[in-house]
């Protein structure tokens, strides 16, 4: 049999693979070019090049050599092509042992495999030796099933400790020998921007140490050569963050890093990667082949639709993904808007995933109480009677046209405008645009703000203008009155510290100004905050000890993710709502999560303008919590059950309200 080596030829235009040596009965045998034609082969100074694709390198390759095996020559990889196929033989050799027990760790079912049980022994014994935090049991069960897996999805709901989870895996696998295939000792971290501090801070709190950190994202003053140092050092920091949206224009250099580095990746909030055909879906999973493990961390994996898991397995198993779904994209979209969640398929495509994420709920948490106190309010004449004269002259519009959904910009934005008018009537004279968060690239903002593009919905009577303008000369809004005592006689006398939930950001603004000229120091969190700052401020409100300032103001879109600051607060008050039942939620969910003493009351205030649209938001909300709660509960929760976007039942709930006080 005649030798012949299979090396990797890559360069700007394509890549190829090289097949030279003793070409000369290859070349000579008809049949066998001929089969290499549909592979696009060409002869250039005796050697034969065949093309590839990223993706399709690893399928190209083993045609190949079946194909000169089945002619009777043998070949063999250069170390180039070896060091290429690596992340594919790894991934392949650790699937088949990982599959057949994965499940069982899933379920905490060790039964059927009693070797998993001397397993998990000693992953808790390397725990308590490693972690300066006991984690609670289903915490260590899935930290176990991760580190077992090596790659996985964990889908628990928000204020689960997800962070902590990864790290318990992480020290897991650092603790096994330099040369075990599973080892690593570096973790890259693809997360928001809001992620980086708690990732810093929470590994302090779980290794009772610190440790080095790089970040390559968020910070203007690291260059773009202090990166590239980082990634082609030969001592990096152990711990690398970067921004979703940062990957792509780092992607070969972060791909060489994780080639010469032992290290885990893990894709924080990876809701946001789920589109495969986007820059950062793609750029991100081109590099997840060459990690030594992958993590998947998000609470929300089908905001969507089925189809949005799709780009995450393809993260977890580039090379095996299709085997595990079992589905192509488009019959995930079929799912979607074809099929119930109850029905066989949809059952089968949760049975083909099932060994590899690990879902921990709200229940699971067995969460300390909260307490929800509704407060009513009168509001003040002035804002009454602009309250009213606005209301009056939408309602008629919208006897005309009930519907609010995502086409239907006009009333949309007239929403919006009944809304301040409940909370703020000097919000009125600003435009909408700037009246909401929509940093759509950072990954804050409201969903409203793209109603606000081509309309504001100023009020058309120059008598009521001119009131809107002066409103802030005539009267305060009864809202804002309204926190300053509830701060007053129910926060601050017992020493404790509350957050101010408003969507408007002139409103934030306001409510500083007004609280500040009543002695109470307040921070905001909002947009157009800086990181750095924004990061000061939690570590300091979160911290129960400091009492530098008690209150902070924030918008639940600039604080939506990643954010913990149940450790120094455990009042909210919310000066108003919208009907986005999924970000109500997760501000809820900054305060009341894992971490909080057993007997520890968190109390919610919901302050309503009575006659308003905020008694109908409150009460249709109400209803959209309970639904939301029951989808939250499934494995894969489909939230595309719920339309964020179609605000009907508002304006049906907004005509009928009127009529009464009529």
């Amino acid at each position: 049999m005649e030798s012949i080596t299979i090396d990797v030829l890559n360069n700007n235009a394509a890549s190829f693979f090289e097949i030279s040596g003793s070409l000369t009965n290859v070349i000579s045998n008809k049949r066998l070019l001929l089969t290499l034609k549909r592979l696009n082969y060409e002869m250039v100074e005796n050697k034969i090049l065949i093309p590839f694709r990223a993706e399709n390198q690893i399928l190209v390759l083993r045609e190949i050599q079946n194909l000169l095996n089945k002619y009777g020559y043998s070949s063999t990889l250069s170390n180039q092509t070896k060091n290429e196929i690596e992340s594919f033989d790894r991934e392949h050799a650790l699937f088949d042992l990982f599959a057949d027990k994965a499940r069982s760790i899933r379920n905490n079912e060790f039964t059927e495999y009693p070797q998993l049980i001397d397993d998990y022994k000693a992953f808790k014994t390397v725990l308590n030796k490693s972690l300066a935090r006991n984690l609670y049991p289903l915490q260590e069960l899935a930290a176990f099933h991760m580190s077992f897996a090596q790659n996985s999805c964990n889908f628990a709901v928000p204020g689960a400790g997800k962070t902590s989870i990864v790290y318990g895996a992480y020290s897991f696998l650092k603790s096994l020998p330099y040369d075990d295939p599973r080892h690593v000792d570096k973790l890259l971290v693809i997360g928001p921007l809001s992620s980086f501090a708690p990732w810093t801070n929470e590994y302090s709190k779980c290794f009772g140490k610190t440790t080095s950190f790089q970040r390559l994202s968020g910070d203007i003053k690291i260059s773009k050569d202090k990166k590239l140092e980082h990634l082609y050092s030969g001592f990096p920091a152990e711990i690398t963050l970067i921004f979703h949206g940062g990957v792509d224009s780092l992607q070969g250099d972060i791909i060489e890093f994780l080639k010469k580095n032992k290290t885990m990746v893990v894709v924080d909030e990876a809701h946001r990667i789920k589109n495969p055909e986007g820059i950062w879906g793609k750029s991100v999973v081109e590099i997840s082949k060459e990690a030594k493990a992958r993590v998947i961390l998000t609470g929300t994996p089908v905001p969507n639709g089925y189809q949005d898991i799709y780009n995450l397995f393809k993260f977890i198993y580039p090379f095996k993904y299709k085997e595990i779904l079992k589905f192509h994209y488009q019959n995930l979209e079929d799912l979607t808007y074809n099929t119930s969640p109850e029905s066989s398929r949809v059952q089968e495509l949760k049975q083909n995933i099932a060994p590899f994420f690990i879902r921990i709920k709200k229940d699971d948490l067995k969460l300390p109480p909260i307490e929800e106190k509704i407060i009513r309010l009168d509001m003040e004449p002035y804002q009454r009677e602009i309250y009213d004269f606005i209301e009056t002259s939408y309602i008629n519009s919208f006897k005309q046209n009930e519907s609010a959904t995502i086409k239907d910009i006009l009333n949309k934005a007239k929403l919006i405008r009944l809304r301040q008018a409940s909370t703020n009537p000097a919000l009125l004279s600003r435009t909408l645009k700037d009246s909401l968060e929509n940093n759509v690239i950072a990954g804050e903002y409201d969903p409203n703000a793209r109603f606000t593009t081509y309309n504001d919905e100023f009020v058309n009577d120059s008598e009521f203008f001119n009131k809107i303008c002066n409103y802030s000369s005539f009267e305060t809004p009864k809202k804002f009155t309204e926190v300053k005592k509830i701060i007053e006689n129910n926060i601050l006398p017992l020493n404790g510290k509350v957050i101010i939930w408003t969507i408007f950001i002139q409103n934030a603004k306001e409510l500083k100004l007004y609280l500040q000229n009543n002695n109470i120091n307040s921070k905001l969190l909002i947009g157009e905050i800086e990181q750095s700052e924004r990061e000061k401020t939690i570590e300091k409100f979160n911290n129960p000890e400091n009492k530098e300032f008690q209150l902070i103001i924030a918008n639940p879109f600039s604080v939506a993710e990643s954010i913990s600051l149940h450790m120094g607060c455990h009042n909210a008050i919310y000066l108003e709502r919208d009907y986005n039942c999924s970000n109500f939620l997760q501000s809820k969910d900054r305060i009341h999560r894992v971490g909080l003493e057993k007997n520890q009351i968190t109390t919610y205030y919901y302050i309503i303008s009575k006659d308003s649209i905020d008694e109908v938001i409150n009460n249709r909300l109400n209803d959209k919590i309970e639904r939301m709660e029951n989808i939250i509960n499934d494995d894969i929760p489909l939230f595309n059950r719920i339309n964020e976007d179609d605000e009907t039942d508002i304006i049906k709930d907004l005509i009928a309200n009127y009529a009464k006080r009529s």
